[in-house]
């Protein structure tokens, strides 16, 4: 199913949320801060629409749709919950772009670091073969070592991710 079907499946049912009249809100948000959980619950629904309106911009960079509405209606929900005083809508707004920023960051980092290991596996696998032809034999992790010049903990670290991979494509 595509996003864009995902996303327009979703906002039909968002229209079936009663919006709230200014009067309304204001004594939800006088409510809320008096500890009322109706209220709470009512303000996030009634901002629901507006939740999800602020994922827009984030569409396409590699999240699923859905996965960043749930991270926005977290946002509101902590949003409304950790509501003092001042602009709810501004507060959720940004809330909820904080955590998209911080979930695409996230994401980033984790592909970075991914694209690190294996240009650090396929180093060590390229050394290793240059090494095994140089020797007639499977060089020592030592050799790895200092032929990197990174610890020998770190080589046998890499050594066994790169026969668990070698495992799992086995098994596949």
């Amino acid at each position: 199913m595509k996003d864009k079907t995902v996303l327009e499946m979703y906002l039909e049912d968002m229209k079936n949320i009663k919006p709230l009249d200014e009067a309304k809100k204001d004594d939800l948000l006088k409510a809320l801060c008096t500890g009322d959980n109706n209220a709470k619950n009512r303000l996030i629904e009634a901002h629901m629409m507006y939740a999800t309106e602020l994922v827009q911009p984030f569409m396409g960079c590699g999240q699923e749709v859905m996965d960043l509405i749930s991270e926005s209606h977290l946002a509101l929900t902590m949003a409304v919950t950790e509501y003092k005083s001042g602009d709810l809508k501004a507060q959720i707004r940004q809330a909820v772009e904080k955590r998209l920023n911080e979930i695409i960051d996230e994401q980033n980092r984790a592909k970075h670091d991914s694209n690190e290991l294996t240009n650090r596996l396929n180093e060590l696998m390229e050394i290793s073969s240059a090494l095994a032809n140089e020797y007639g034999r499977e060089a020592t992790a030592k050799e790895l070592s200092d032929r990197l010049l990174i610890p020998q903990d770190e080589v046998e670290e890499l050594l066994k991710i790169s026969l668990n991979a070698i495992n799992l494509d086995k098994n596949i």
